[in-house]
């Protein structure tokens, strides 16, 4: 009996052993597990939820009842201008135009809105920019 309990011991201490150096620690360092990039929610845009707060980050300081492109809309509440400027198209090809030289580049004279948020104007310009 001893001896059996002996031999399980030796089987499991091996097997324990194998599993452990079996292990391939450098292919795991060399080629590590993808990052997988966040999924930018494109569903159910809501102007209030969603579109306004961009619009106030990236948009507002000029496109206000007293800015500097105050004549191209007034971005700080839904509106006529802005709903005309989603519904025809310049909302759009104006925060997707990549020339920050451009007049038509927006924000003018700053970084662009990030792939997501520039997804989500869309989604939501496609959906009939509700006012919801």
């Amino acid at each position: 009996m001893k001896r059996k309990v002996i031999v399980g011991f030796c089987v499991t201490l091996v097997i324990t052993v194998c599993m452990i150096g079996c292990t391939n620690y450098k292919y795991n360092q060399e080629y590590p597990a993808p990052v997988v990039k966040p999924v930018c929610d494109t569903t159910n845009m809501s102007f209030a939820t969603n579109i306004q707060p961009i619009l106030n980050q990236y948009c507002t300081t000029c496109h206000n009842s007293s800015g500097s492109a105050a004549g191209y809309g007034d971005y700080t509440s839904y509106g006529r201008n802005l709903s005309s400027y989603a519904n025809n198209g310049t909302l759009v090809s104006d925060i997707t135009n990549t020339d920050q030289a451009s007049v038509h580049h927006m924000p003018q004279n700053a970084a662009s809105l990030s792939a997501c948020q520039i997804e989500q104007i869309t989604a939501w310009v496609n959906e009939g920019a509700p006012n919801n």
